[in-house]
């Protein structure tokens, strides 16, 4: 261990706009913005100066401009990152979820890792970009705080990440909008999970 570390704040994204309650993972969903108080609130428990990170779906860079807003920030440097994106469902993106999970109870399944959508990624696939990209921003910001506002599935990927490799155990842990996970940097191998699912009150 260098002794220095990478300290990720992972906020998901506000809620989204989603009345048909459908499968949405690719599909570029609006957020309900959040009332400003929401965003103050949020914006109080994390880090002064970050390094301020999303996916390339809009309702992480709607989230954020939310929480920079709070900050009284104008024009904050923001990196896009692809691989932090959420999984890929393929068929059943857009689908009404009630139906999808009937069907994969049907045959008999229970969503594990490596359940593959039809046409989609699995949520293994999913941890492995998510990995790959948590270890390159890592390095290059070491001995910084990074906030990234992300989505369930990359947030629960990190916490596979920091536990050495654990897709269906991540898969666990409940994620609510606009909560805060906290995950730290110690090297390629080593990592901390302080807290997970945050929400300010």
């Amino acid at each position: 261990m260098t002794g220095m570390s990478t300290e990720w704040w992972l906020v998901r994204h506000a809620p989204t706009i989603n009345p048909e309650k459908a499968v949405y993972g690719v599909l570029d969903f609006d957020i309900q913005t959040p009332p400003p108080e929401s965003f103050d609130a949020l914006s109080a428990l994390l880090p002064d100066d970050p390094v301020w990170m999303i996916s390339h779906l809009s309702r992480t860079r709607k989230t954020l401009q939310g929480i920079v807003a709070a900050r009284g920030l104008s024009d904050p440097k923001i990196y896009v990152e692809e691989r932090f994106g959420e999984q890929n469902f393929g068929g059943w993106e857009g689908r009404p979820s009630a139906d999808v999970w009937a069907e994969i109870r049907e045959d008999g399944k229970s969503w594990p890792a490596d359940i593959r959508p039809p046409g989609g990624e699995t949520f293994s696939e999913v941890t492995h970009r998510v990995q790959e990209a948590a270890l390159y921003w890592s390095d290059k910001f070491l001995g910084r705080s990074i906030v990234a506002v992300l989505h369930a599935g990359s947030i629960r990927s990190f916490l596979s990440t920091a536990m050495g490799g654990a897709p269906g155990a991540a898969l666990a842990y409940s994620v609510e909008t606009l909560s805060i996970t906290r995950c730290d940097y110690l090297d390629a191998e080593n990592w901390r999970v302080n807290f997970v699912n945050r929400v300010a009150r």
